[in-house]
């Protein structure tokens, strides 16, 4: 069981829509001797992020755990409890007594954000594992701004630096020589998109359910941030310099360039592609790739690095609506489209998922001609049942 399948059935939970299917499946998934841990480590990833499924609200918190704890009860599902279950559940009981103390008081002080706030406590805030509901800026002290819910104009300041937004912008100006490094962190929901203007004057594009960690002033010898998901950076050169985004296992380096990196966690491979100037990519101290404009690098599990080009036209075409998959597996392109579209899909046969396609439309198409689109390419077919799409 994959944590991001775990991930969404307790976000269907929570939201009430599981199938009868699904129940069982995480009934099943309680059960299991192996799976403690895993449920222990995205319970607490998921109290600490909003995603899709979680409310601003305690209540829904404490039913999931009510809920997961009394599953096995339900009539529909007599299944004999083992020790192993037992065991989850003192944890749970733990976690509800948690979401008790700490999930209501997080959600009160950070139901609403006023504009221009002063950030006075220095943390590091957490990346998101799971998409957040709303697009959000998450400030050094722990406060949360909404980005879509506040307006143009500034919005927090920070020992020397403004924040400020435009539309689907924020932009760091800064003139702080402070030596403390204050971190922010902004994240995209599902179908979501926002530009990021970096204190040095870089561009970063977040693509949907993605989001990046970074100083709300650069100081030191290099510019590291860090990235899950996708974006599109657009670096400004600053002699020895370099600046470094640590995405997974994967590092990338450049003093001044236009690339575009695809990490989303979970996924098996990981893209670096080149629209103007030159990178290098890493991981730990091997060297997997140098690559200039018209260049991409694919980095898989367990097998070698692949290199290929790429028009530099179509690379990062997602700002403009543009999708584009070459020699994808069906698998990734379908967890794309549920980032990009907000939705979930389902693909029933092993063999379909790996089924190997290029396709290429806009996000105008939406999503049901998307899918009859790649359903022609790969001989298969797409209903609809309770919301999910699902291809066989």
């Amino acid at each position: 069981m994959s944590k991001q399948r775990l991930s969404w059935l307790l976000e269907q939970h929570l939201a009430n829509k599981t199938t009868e299917q699904e129940r069982q499946e995480l009934h099943e998934l309680v059960k299991a001797n192996d799976n403690d841990e895993l449920f222990k480590q995205v319970l607490s990833e998921k109290m600490q992020t909003e995603t899709t499924g979680v409310p601003v609200d305690a209540a829904p918190w404490q039913k999931m755990i009510q809920d997961i704890v009394g599953i096995d009860k339900a009539p529909a599902l007599p299944v004999k409890r083992s020790a192993n279950v037992f065991t989850l559940y003192r944890w749970v009981a733990a976690a509800a007594v948690l979401v008790l103390i700490g999930t209501g008081t997080y959600f009160l002080m950070n139901r609403t954000t006023k504009p221009a706030l002063t950030v006075t406590k220095s943390t590091l805030p957490a990346l998101p594992v799971t998409p957040v509901n709303k697009n959000s800026l998450l400030l050094a002290d722990g406060s949360h701004i909404w980005l879509d819910e506040v307006n143009n104009g500034k919005i927090a300041t920070l020992e020397g630096t403004t924040i400020t937004k435009k539309d689907s912008q924020i932009i760091y100006t800064t003139t702080s020589n402070s030596r403390e490094t204050y971190y922010n962190v902004v994240s995209t929901a599902r179908s979501g998109q926002y530009e990021v203007v970096l204190p040095d004057g870089s561009h970063v594009w977040l693509n949907a359910a993605s989001a990046i960690r970074f100083p709300a002033s650069f100081t030191g010898k290099e510019r590291s941030v860090e990235l899950l998901g996708e974006a599109w950076f657009d670096v400004q050169h600053a002699d020895k310099i370099p600046f470094i985004i640590h995405s997974g296992n994967m590092v990338t380096s450049v003093m001044g360039t236009a690339f575009d990196i695809k990490a989303y966690p979970g996924e098996r491979s990981m893209i670096v592609a080149v629209q103007r100037g030159k990178v290098k990519v890493q991981s730990g101290n091997q060297l997997l790739a140098t690559l200039e404009k018209g260049r991409q690098v694919k980095v898989t599990t367990n097998t070698s690095p692949i290199q290929s080009n790429i028009d530099p036209a179509i690379i990062a075409g997602w700002r403009k609506g543009d999708l584009y998959y070459k020699d994808e597996r069906l698998a990734d392109i379908t967890a794309d489209l549920q980032r990009v579209f907000n939705a979930s899909i389902q693909i029933k046969k092993a063999s379909l998922k790996e089924e190997i396609t290029t396709v290429s439309f806009n996000k105008n198409t939406g999503l049901a001609k998307a899918l009859a689109i790649i359903c022609r390419i790969t001989d298969a077919r797409f209903s609809v049942n309770n919301g999910i799409y699902i291809i066989e």
